[in-house]
């Protein structure tokens, strides 16, 4: 008798914890529905459309960080909860983990801080984002958001202050580079830290070589520069070796919507 009891208190927490998240879901779409959010950022003269984008860009970004992102219909409840558990768990980052619409709803209305509630409000806010965004409209979204270090927000600034070129310019090459660069951008920032860079593109890179979602000759070809810094001629940022080196935020919410309470 007292074993049920328990378990229908356990029930009963989890039911309200979920309800809970989805409420916070809720609230936090309401108040700024992504819609929105698109629009604002449209409007900002270094957005990049989708058009605007180097096919190499498109193809990399989407290997590195989330390659089942246009063949999914919906992000899976357990995957999130694994990945909560483990960085509850485990206090680390995890390489190749969260979905890029997982991404796009931790930097449009999140803190960074980990917590198993935070990852289920997570889930309810992708599911919103991803019954009124297309696929293209997200990871257009997301590309032009994110932070890419050095104080850098969206593709187009960092392709300017990076390597003096347009998204459409974007070499694979480059892809990759800021594919991998968005995992941490501050610890393994290029500029100041390039052994600390490389070792985390080569460890993103083996993965994904290891998963089959690229070939050998790619990954040969995208590890053989071992500084992974470009002729400063061509790459004016990388010679910039007396900046101090960047802040870790706060609160890491970054993209241009950072200066909005999120929680």
């Amino acid at each position: 008798m007292v074993s049920m009891i328990i378990v229908v208190c356990i029930l009963a927490f989890l039911i309200i914890y979920v309800f809970a998240a989805f409420l916070k879901a809720q609230y936090l779409t309401r108040k700024r529905p992504v819609e929105g959010l698109l629009e604002k950022r449209r409007g900002s003269p270094d957005y990049c459309p989708w058009e605007g984008i180097s096919e190499e860009v498109k193809k990399y970004f989407i290997l590195i960080e989330d390659p089942g992102f246009f063949q999914r219909r919906g992000t899976g409840l357990s995957p999130v909860i694994r990945r909560g558990l483990s960085c509850f768990v485990e206090k680390r980052k995890v390489i190749h983990g969260s979905t890029i619409s997982q991404q796009l709803a931790k930097n449009l209305y999140l803190r960074f801080e980990r917590s198993i509630f935070r990852k289920i409000t997570e889930w309810f806010l992708c599911r919103k984002i991803e019954r009124r965004l297309t696929k293209e409209e997200m990871f257009t979204f997301y590309l032009n958001i994110i932070y890419y270090g050095n104080n850098r927000y969206g593709i187009s600034d960092a392709s300017e202050y990076y390597f003096l070129k347009t998204p459409a310019e974007l070499t694979a090459n480059q892809a990759v580079f800021f594919a991998c660069l968005i995992a941490a951008p501050n610890a393994a920032d290029p500029v100041h830290y390039p052994d600390k860079f490389f070792s985390l593109k080569k460890r993103k890179l083996e993965k994904c070589f290891r998963e089959g979602l690229i070939s050998e000759k790619e990954l040969r070809y995208f590890c053989s520069f071992p500084e992974d810094r470009p002729d400063p001629e061509f790459a004016p940022a990388f010679s910039r070796m007396d900046q101090a080196p960047a802040i870790r935020m706060v609160n890491e919410c970054f993209g241009p919507f950072h200066q909005y309470e999120t929680e």
